[in-house]
């Protein structure tokens, strides 16, 4: 998430997930056999009361080249200061392949869990600054 364990009320917090595709490899009869795992939803529980259920695992600010505490597809806006655990489950769809052959998809879904975050959710304050932030993004206080 980002901030890092810490939020401002009423402004985004970004959470993303680092998941993706698992393939396990085997022998079945002699054979080899693959399963492959693929993440295709994210239930987001943000301590608050709500939820969410995304189809992407969202990404950093800076990775989708947005400022800090701007909305992303996966961000949250805390209303109130206080203490919050945020869980995360992620369904993953399944396939198998069995001796070299096509992927053919496993009927149903895996649930699992992701580790929970703990976040502190408090105020800012804002300050006077020396110079035009715009001008210098860099720049002490901005």
């Amino acid at each position: 998430m980002e901030p890092d364990g810490w939020a401002v009320a009423g402004l985004d917090t970004n959470f993303y997930a680092i998941t993706s595709t698992h393939l396990v490899n085997g022998t079945l009869l002699g054979r080899p056999a693959d399963v492959r795992f693929t993440p295709t939803t994210y239930r987001w529980a943000y301590g608050d009361g709500t939820s969410a259920t995304k189809h992407t695992p969202g990404a950093r600010w800076a990775a989708l080249g947005i400022a800090e505490f701007e909305p992303t597809p996966t961000s949250h806006v805390y209303e109130q200061v206080g203490d919050y655990t945020i869980t995360l489950s992620i369904v993953f769809a399944a396939e198998y392949r069995f001796d070299g052959g096509p992927w053919r998809p496993v009927v149903g879904s895996i649930t699992l869990p992701a580790n929970d975050l703990h976040i502190r959710v408090g105020t800012a304050k804002t300050v006077l600054v020396e110079h035009d932030c715009l001008a210098n993004p860099s720049g002490p206080g901005c």
